[in-house]
């Protein structure tokens, strides 16, 4: 099973949000609670998902042709 945003603020410990500012690179994240976070992802293997990252921004960054 592929880890998710879920699993890494569960096991940390700590909200989506915060994992999500901490995957960012937010500045508003403590320190002890980014290397908190960053062990776990690291732990688990968590890597982005492109899709779901594109589904957000709504933009795909594919082209159509007809």
């Amino acid at each position: 099973m592929v880890p998710t945003i879920r699993d890494v603020a569960e096991q940390a410990g700590v909200s989506i949000a915060t994992v999500s500012r901490v995957l960012n690179k937010s500045a508003s994240v403590g320190e002890a609670k980014r290397r908190r976070v960053k062990a776990v992802a690291k732990k688990l293997g968590y890597r982005a998902n492109p899709a779901a990252a594109s589904l957000r921004g709504q933009s795909t960054g594919g082209i159509g042709v007809l």
